[in-house]
């Protein structure tokens, strides 16, 4: 699940067709391109953050994000430093073709 659209009614669009479309396509290219480069030792991830707040995010879409989160806040930026570095570095050698969600448990349920 991608949101829940009475979070974002009244406020802006709840995830358009096209962004849904191109994260879609993302992560399949990262399954595809792990594939064919695994041999060549060249790892292929992709990471897909939930509700991390932009700059400029209004109150009331942050509070009612927040509400729908199982952690019940938006993420902050330095909490996908851990899971980049992950990815990143030797501690993730045998990581590929992964997607990592960092979501707060926003599509555990």
């Amino acid at each position: 699940m991608n949101g829940y659209p009475e979070a974002y009614e009244g406020v802006c669009s709840a995830s358009p067709v096209a962004y849904q479309a191109l994260k879609g396509g993302i992560i399949q290219m990262t399954r595809h391109l792990a594939v064919y480069w695994a041999r060549d030792d060249v790892r292929v991830n992709c990471l897909s953050p939930g509700p991390f707040p932009a700059p400029g995010t209004g109150e009331e879409l942050h509070q009612r994000l927040s509400q729908n989160s199982p952690s019940g806040r938006m993420g902050l930026p330095v909490e996908l430093k851990g899971p980049l570095l992950l990815l990143a570095s030797d501690a993730g050698s045998y990581l590929t073709g992964h997607n990592l969600v960092v979501d707060g448990g926003w599509t555990a349920w």
